[in-house]
């Protein structure tokens, strides 16, 4: 059984803060959620998607390319077509990535996918522990758009920490880089985050040797008051250029609450490398804490809603707000029923939010959310991106875990929550007995990718996404998860 634990800089002031957010999260009185506008996004596909009862939590990803969706889960890969809700392949994540020695026995997981417009391919990142002296990051790209699970499918490589365990891989690019977040820890103790970078493949369906990429991985990251910053998300660039973004959080944030994130360039030097300083520049932003857990129906166990840090980003142009190439990204903190999901649009070139808002709750813990512009890149042709996507998971002690849906059209107010789909059971898998405090690992992330290929006739592109939902059969030696995927107009 694999995967439970959630590595944190401070595990006792961790601990402290989420006690507490739970304790006030029991209080009454919580004001209800602002009132949502009529109109609701349509969800063209939505199917279910892949299950493993040995990992937890699902880790689940996924990625739309022009032909091809990927759903990357822990510990399995899947590939599918644009319309059919069967796979065209499947198999474990070591499929996928390969073996880095002979057995197969590394344990691969925290998987992460991503569709680059420039180059039409798919990338993807997990993490692969060999030994207790050998963490690698497994990283490598398809052969083509069309990509099976055969070996000849993909082009693969890895990166050695050696005894440093690089946590929570975080997968971004620029039209240069590959670019890779990760929160590094020796042991228990964490020694700070870093971003990795290594060159992009040129044209062709050949896999190049490893010793022909450029690479590296950056010094501690900090914030701008010389704090360390914690959980880098380099944006999925869906426009190609020379300039990449990453956004973090603080590694503590106060009783009283962080009132920023912090944003790091990402640009290419005169020698092919990649240019990543170290100390970032804030974002002011509303305070945040961090979010109670979220409680289910039927069962004590809880479900973990993470630390406030950000799980995932795009980074895009948006026409409706000057041509400006923005980051979305998004993250779960206190409020509402005492959780809630927080977006935000970022001009990046100045430090400042386009726009910025909440999907909250009085009476539903909301968390787990992803969120993507509707930005349509596919070779020279580009569309829309002015409007967005989110999903998210809301559940309570009277409402078993749902996936839903909500979308803004350009400067509009965000629509009314449509339901994706609906959990069958609560979660009582493994890992909520091994945690010791009655809480089951959720997420630890969710998927919002638009498509490179949908349709030019409407006035909105699309959105594609993977989440994670609680099901029958977890027990001490099983998890309690399964998936969805979906598309999503706006």
């Amino acid at each position: 059984m694999g995967r439970v634990p959630l590595r944190v800089p401070d595990p006792r002031a961790y601990a402290a803060q989420k006690a507490a957010a739970n304790t006030a999260a029991r209080l009454a009185g919580r004001a209800s959620s602002p009132a949502r506008a009529a109109l609701a996004p349509a969800l063209p596909r939505n199917w279910a998607g892949q299950r493993d009862t040995t990992a937890a939590p699902s880790d689940s990803t996924g990625a739309i390319g022009t032909s091809r969706y990927i759903e990357l889960v822990n510990a399995k890969a899947a590939i599918y077509n644009r319309t059919s809700n069967t796979p065209t392949a499947s198999g474990s994540l070591l499929a996928l990535t390969g073996c880095a020695t002979a057995g197969c026995s590394e344990e691969v997981f925290d998987p992460q996918v991503i569709w680059d417009p420039g180059t039409k391919r798919f990338f993807y990142v997990a993490d692969d522990i060999v030994s207790s002296s050998e963490n690698l990051l497994d990283f490598g790209f398809s052969t083509s758009a069309t990509p099976t699970l055969s070996a000849g499918s993909w082009c693969r490589y890895s990166l050695n920490f050696g005894a440093t365990f690089p946590d929570y891989p975080k997968l971004g690019d620029t039209k240069d880089f590959q670019l890779i977040g990760v929160n590094e820890f020796s042991g228990t103790s964490f020694t700070g985050s870093h971003i990795a970078w290594v060159s992009k493949p040129p044209s062709g369906s050949t896999c190049p040797a490893a010793s022909s990429f450029k690479a590296g991985v950056t010094g501690t990251l900090k914030n701008t008051n010389g704090s360390n910053a914690f959980t880098p998300v380099p944006g999925n660039q869906i426009d190609t250029g020379s300039t990449g973004w990453a956004v973090a959080r603080p590694a503590s944030i106060p009783s009283s609450g962080a009132t920023f994130l912090t944003l790091f360039k990402v640009t290419k030097s005169s020698t092919g490398a990649a240019t990543i300083p170290t100390t970032g520049t804030s974002v002011p932003v509303s305070a945040y804490k961090i979010p109670a857990s979220a409680p289910q129906p039927g069962t004590s166990f809880k479900l973990d809603t993470l630390d406030a840090r950000n799980t995932q980003a795009v980074l895009a142009v948006d026409p409706a707000h000057g041509g400006v190439k923005a980051l979305w990204t998004q993250h779960t903190v206190f409020g509402g029923a005492g959780a809630q999901v927080r977006w935000y649009e970022i001009k990046p070139t100045t430090h400042s939010l386009i726009q910025h808002g909440t999907l909250s709750s009085s009476s539903l813990f909301t968390f787990d959310g992803a969120v993507s512009s509707d930005r349509r890149v596919n070779g020279t042709s580009s569309k829309f991106g002015g409007d967005m996507v989110i999903d998210i998971v809301q559940s309570s002690s009277a409402v078993l875990p749902v996936i839903k849906v909500a979308s803004k059209i350009g400067s509009g107010a965000i629509s009314a929550l449509t339901t994706v789909a609906n959990s069958g059971a609560p979660d009582t898998g493994f890992d909520c007995l091994q945690s010791g405090t009655n809480l089951c690992r959720w997420g630890d992330y969710a998927a919002a990718t638009p498509d490179p290929a949908s349709a030019t006739s409407g006035t909105t592109g699309a959105v594609w996404g993977s989440s994670m939902l609680a099901a029958a059969g977890g027990s001490v030696s099983t998890s309690g998860w399964t998936t969805r995927n979906f598309a999503v107009r706006p």
